[in-house]
């Protein structure tokens, strides 16, 4: 009887130690969300003039809908009081170096945590170079896309983007002009002289000679020179199966009549970049290029495309035609706002940190349509995989995403465009 007490006794005061244990377990893992408190502050520096002015605006429009759903999610979880994600400001890169320096330097001075933008590599190297990494303000392009970005001395963590180097374009280029032309064809090449054509025209040229391919001529231009007859003269002359042109709307619908005067240039025998795969700027061209074909990173490969594309029809007014690069900076405001609730700071040094860990596995595999339930996981302590709009992200240490879909488009005239056939990559 006595033994039988004493063990009711003790079995009471276990199950009493092990309540008391739960409790603190319990507050343990609660007390983060209960301290948990910051203003996450994003500034956009994008191109709403110059040469990808078509893709500027939308691209403000979709981080303006990631920090909608990012604040709604928190009021919902009942954290607007204590956490906030704001849009400080968004100015003008003009697709060039010197306003988007100054841009990002207006931003700096705003106090921004994270610098979305820009779009071109030319404007987005020199951005990081001079203003976002000496000031240790994260900086994630949506789209940009020259190799050296990510290799910046200084820049490791600092530097992020959202779309796949040219490292997988210029093996792509390359593959689609194998298919086109014909092994051991000679190409004529023709880009912009920047960051972004220097850099695909050299992988280019490298890969279509591993794959036995000929370069005709190779060419560059300065995209703010008054006319392109000369360097359109030197493009189409000799006997090439035909041209890989690398360059941006805006320059191009000036190069084009120029092309088209020579009366040997014929846009199906033309391949280019995404950065023209742009209905109103072809159709503003017109007949002469109907058939022109390039390649472009696809948001085929994003696990909430199809998702994003509809609450984008639905819930975004007075945008330009959708391009599908919107997905980039809808992700880079998602992965920006994710890493700072793991790390429970908008501190730059803690997103930097966080940014690998949010957006690949492991990890509960979450997309924008889940951000309520990742929230509650990271204030829980638990590890999510955010799934993008225009590709699954899963950032690698250097800032680059580790896997892409990549599309040969073709253009059929009144903002038509057929996908003739895609490649999938992963890894880095």
């Amino acid at each position: 009887m006595l033994t039988s007490r004493r063990v009711r006794r003790a079995t009471l005061v276990l199950a009493a130690v092990g309540s008391a244990a739960a409790v603190a377990a319990t507050a343990s893992t609660a007390a983060p969300a209960a301290s948990c408190s910051f203003t996450l502050r994003i500034g956009n520096v994008l191109p709403f003039t110059g040469g990808l002015a078509a893709f500027g605006g939308n691209m403000d429009k979709a981080v303006k809908l990631a920090i909608g759903l990012q604040n709604a999610a928190l009021k919902k979880a009942g954290l607007s009081s204590r956490i906030k994600v704001v849009l400080v400001d968004s100015q003008d890169g003009q697709t060039q170096a010197a306003a988007a320096v100054e841009a990002a330097k207006k931003e700096v001075g705003e106090h921004v945590n994270v610098i979305i933008g820009e779009m071109a590599s030319g404007a987005t190297i020199p951005m990081a170079q001079s203003v976002t990494i000496p000031n240790h303000v994260i900086l994630i392009s949506p789209t940009a896309s020259a190799p050296q970005l990510v290799q910046l001395p200084g820049g490791r963590g600092w530097v992020w983007r959202a779309y796949p180097s040219d490292n997988l374009q210029g093996r792509v280029l390359a593959q689609a002009a194998l298919e086109k032309f014909g092994k051991g064809a000679t190409v004529n090449v023709g880009a912009r002289n920047d960051a972004f054509g220097t850099a695909l025209e050299q992988l280019f040229v490298a890969q279509w000679k591993a794959l036995g391919g000929k370069i005709g001529v190779d060419i560059s231009w300065n995209p703010d020179q008054p006319t392109f007859d000369t360097e359109a003269g030197q493009l189409v002359s000799g006997n090439p199966a035909g041209w890989v042109i690398i360059d941006f709307p805006e320059t191009f619908v000036k190069f084009a009549p120029s092309l088209v005067r020579t009366g040997k240039w014929d846009a199906t025998k033309t391949l280019m970049t995404e950065a023209l795969k742009d209905g109103p700027t072809l159709d503003g061209i017109g007949q002469p290029v109907v058939g022109l074909s390039g390649t472009a990173a696809s948001a085929a490969g994003g696990p909430a495309g199809n998702a994003f594309h509809a609450l984008w029809n639905q819930d975004v007014k007075g945008a330009q035609p959708y391009t599908g690069f919107e997905g980039t900076a809808f992700d880079a405001a998602n992965v920006a706002f994710l890493a700072a609730m793991r790390g429970c700071s908008a501190s730059p040094a803690k997103i930097k940190n966080n940014l690998v860990a949010v957006s690949g596995p492991p990890g509960t595999k979450v997309t924008f349509q889940q951000m309520g339930k990742a929230i509650s996981l990271l204030l829980a302590h638990k590890e999510i995989n955010y799934e993008g709009a225009f590709s699954p992200v899963d950032f690698n240490p250097d800032g680059d995403i580790s896997s892409a879909v990549y599309e040969i488009w073709q253009y059929n005239g009144n903002s038509n465009f057929t996908t003739l056939k895609t490649f999938t990559f992963t890894g880095k």
